[in-house]
């Protein structure tokens, strides 16, 4: 239905290329929003206020457009599956982190933004080239693990085993990521 919809809105109406995509992500972001309002229906303590869902929206919307945007500059698979799981990653890390400062009201979690910054910043200063996006990659993943092994997280063991465990899983997703751009940068020089 949705993609009936979707078509029949991009048929009868001149859109250019640029509104096609802004308005497919913003359809995605509202499909993945269905998930946790259908979520705060059904668990019992799962009270977000309207704001939280915004903010959500926000994230899944941004993600999406992003992935979009980026993917589109390169034919090469391993660029767009690299861009996917960085990206994939890198909204893991946000969301998880907003929910975790949220919860902890600790201003020492606000570090763990810090990545996010480095990808941003690479990203922009290597204008999505492949071969600096592999260095922004490993740049994040080095920062991450650099924040987890110095920011002491004064949780009880199974707690910090278990966040050891998603900082291990995030370092090896943007780590993992970076051998996708090489790779890209690579299959680019030939």
């Amino acid at each position: 239905m949705l993609g009936f919809a979707l078509r029949f809105l991009v048929r009868t109406t001149r859109m250019t290329q640029m509104s096609k995509t802004i308005l497919r992500a913003a359809l995605v972001a509202l499909c993945l929003l269905m998930v946790p309002l259908a979520a705060s229906q059904v668990v019992d303590g799962w009270n977000w206020p309207a704001g939280a869902f915004v903010r959500v929206y926000l994230l899944f919307f941004g993600t999406a457009l992003a992935y979009a945007l980026i993917a589109r500059r390169m034919g090469a698979w391993a660029y767009k599956a690299g861009v996917g799981l960085a990206l994939a990653a890198g909204f893991v890390l946000g969301w998880s982190n907003m929910v975790h400062v949220a919860d902890s009201h600790n201003p020492a979690n606000l570090a763990y933004y810090s990545v996010l910054a480095v990808g941003a910043v690479g990203a922009w200063v290597a204008r999505l080239e492949a071969r600096g996006l592999a260095r922004t990659l490993f740049a994040m993943a080095a920062t991450l693990a650099l924040i987890a092994l110095v920011l002491p997280s004064g949780a009880p063991p199974e707690l910090a085993r278990n966040m050891a465990v998603g900082h291990a899983v995030l370092v090896a997703f943007f780590a993992a990521s970076g051998l996708l751009f090489r790779h890209a940068s690579l299959v680019g020089l030939k």
